[in-house]
């Protein structure tokens, strides 16, 4: 396994905390993708912001914002299983817009994105039938963060600069959101929950894609990303005392197979 499989790796297992902060903290969407990336942003920034270089990974902060606030509400618009199995179709997306990047999709690429898609399923069954458009709003994210992989993976520079700049953008166009529906509920448990989502699925997690981007393929980050309910499931042992089922250990394993798979 080289480095960026393996920073990869460790960022899509940060990924897996997301829902299980998002869930805990109360907060609106645009209050949670507003706070989330302004504060990672002027973080990574070292207090040196260029507005130049905000304005040029605008295309790239809009649509990571996008992604963050269509998943948000789809889990709060249908249920979490259909939330989680849709927003996991990104990895297809991905395959679909290759030929538009410079990494051409193989054989392997679609076996695998389908491999762990399916475990995705597994790990979710029985499927219960959610509200349309919270559906809509979650296939809507997958497109949006697959897109948002693609174009990524033709950036090159500074990737502290450009992280930065893209988070601070992202947070401007969060912004009319979150003045529109507040804060929401503000106590000790969002603010921790606020500050876990910075740390590890924010600085940690898209940073781990950023810093990968033009190094690996998109539709290997996307099928790695799928990483996030396995350990969101695994998380929830000692957090919630949720035991998983025999479908979520089966379908875990394919996650992590057609992961290791791709990373060998």
């Amino acid at each position: 396994m080289n480095k960026f499989y393996a920073i990869l790796v460790i960022g899509g297992i940060s990924f897996g905390f997301a829902a299980i902060f998002i869930k805990i903290s109360g907060m609106s969407p645009g209050s949670i993708t507003f706070f989330r990336f302004a504060i990672a942003g002027l973080i990574l920034s070292l207090g040196k912001i260029n507005p130049r270089k905000i304005l040029q990974y605008a295309p790239l902060g809009f649509l990571l914002s996008i992604h963050m606030i269509l998943f948000i509400l789809g889990v709060y618009n249908t249920t979490i299983i259909d939330a989680t199995v849709l927003v996991s179709t990104s990895p297809f997306f991905s395959i679909l817009f290759a030929s538009l990047g410079k990494f051409k999709s193989e054989k392997l690429d679609y076996e695998m994105a389908s491999l762990g898609f399916l475990g995705v399923l597994i790990m979710n069954y029985p499927l219960n039938n959610g509200d349309l458009l919270g559906n809509i709003l979650s296939i809507l994210s997958a497109l949006s963060i697959s897109i948002y992989t693609l174009l990524l993976s033709k950036r090159s520079g500074n990737v502290l600069e450009i992280t930065s700049s893209i988070y601070l953008s992202s947070a401007f166009f969060s912004f009319p959101l979150f003045a529109i529906e507040g804060l929401g509920k503000v106590n000790l448990t969002s603010i921790l929950a606020l500050i876990g989502l910075i740390l590890i699925p924010t600085l940690i997690g898209h940073t781990s894609v950023i810093y990968t981007s033009g190094k690996v393929k998109p539709q290997h980050i996307e099928t790695i990303g799928l990483l996030e309910p396995v350990v969101a499931t695994i998380i929830s042992i000692p957090l919630f005392n949720q035991i998983p089922s025999v479908t979520e250990v089966v379908g875990g394993f394919l996650v992590l197979l057609s992961v290791l798979v791709i990373i060998r």
